[in-house]
């Protein structure tokens, strides 16, 4: 195993080893849940990110309109690309490094001296710097179809094989000698991943192989992976107090049915509605006429509208801030 920049994975079913290397250093080993990784990197709120994004992609513009580039021009996006990156791996390790590795290694290729080499590899930046956004959306849709089928052969056949594609990718492999959590001998295969989308991708087909359900929360409204066979509704996130939604949504949901409340019938058609927002805005290819909502900005939305959810049914909150939250007239639900 070399010392590239990036991360090495070990896989045995839904437990992983995962090696990250930065600069040729290990900093860090340790022993993963597929399924946690997969789910978890979906919990980041990257709306931030997606406006610096936007920022970078200005600044890639040409300073003419003979599309004239300058050094000053790459130097400032290429810098701006890695505190970006240096940001994100603060809060999230992987994406970090993963993002790191790509745009150091898109900086090596060599400069012929000529404005292509700065526009291509501006975008190319811009580019990668996307990945995680068009990433999450993808997957985040694929696991929320799992939801929908009761096996995962009909889930596969139906909304996965058709797009096959997406998942036709080199995930480079080699056989060491030791395992890479212990070092002990031992003959294991290790996958190495310097791309954002090669590693999340390559998590998500061995999720597919455990065969594994997917559900939603009703509480806090994210998707969760059961723990066992048995019939789970909520998971096992802490909500507040310690607390996690298991323990608490039982109780809310008795109040729910003594309510009989529309006001949160309509905050389930409004996180229907905007996902299928979501849903037109992704697939429509910049064509204006569509309104905006991308997954990152849903996937906000959402937080706040399960929080307030809570907070409503606990009568924290009012049902005119209910609705503001969810963005519904005061005679919409009525």
């Amino acid at each position: 195993m070399t010392d590239k920049n990036g991360i090495y994975l070990s896989v045995d079913g839904d437990d992983a080893v995962r090696v990250i290397i930065d600069n040729g250093t290990k900093i860090q080993t340790d022993r993963i849940k597929v399924s946690d990784e997969l789910i978890g990197e979906l919990e980041y709120d990257m709306s931030n990110y997606e406006i610096v994004l936007e920022h970078i992609s200005d600044k890639t513009e040409p300073l003419d309109d003979i599309g004239a580039y300058s050094e000053e021009q790459f130097t400032a996006v290429s810098d701006t690309a890695l505190e970006l990156a240096d940001g994100v791996r603060e809060n999230d390790l992987t994406t970090g490094v993963l993002l790191q590795a790509t745009i150091h290694k898109l900086l090596e290729i060599k400069d012929d001296g000529s404005a292509m080499y700065l526009m291509t590899t501006m975008s190319h930046i811009v580019d990668a710097l996307r990945e995680p956004l068009d990433t999450r959306y993808i997957l985040y849709k694929y696991l929320k179809s799992r939801s929908e089928f009761d096996t995962n052969d009909k889930w596969l056949k139906t909304n996965v094989l058709p797009e096959g594609y997406f998942f036709r990718r080199d995930y480079p492999c080699e056989i060491i000698n030791y395992d890479l959590f212990t070092n002990e001998p031992k003959l294991s295969q290790v996958f190495f991943f310097d791309n954002y989308t090669d590693y999340f991708v390559f998590l998500f087909l061995k999720f597919a192989e455990q065969k594994r359900r997917v559900l939603e929360c009703p509480c806090c409204g994210k998707l969760f992976v059961p723990k066992s066979n048995r019939a789970e509704i909520y998971c096992d996130r802490v909500l507040f107090d310690g607390k996690t939604c298991k323990q608490i949504a039982p109780k809310l949901a008795r109040k729910l049915k003594q309510r009989n409340d529309p006001l949160l019938e309509e905050y389930e058609k409004a996180k229907n509605r905007n996902y299928k927002r979501v849903e037109r805005y992704e697939n429509s290819d910049g064509n204006s006429s569509v309104m905006r909502l991308t997954f990152n900005e849903y996937k906000a939305w959402l937080d706040k509208a399960s929080e307030a959810k809570r907070l409503y049914m606990q009568g924290i909150l009012s049902a005119s801030e209910l609705r503001q939250v969810l963005n519904i007239s005061d005679n919409q639900d009525k």
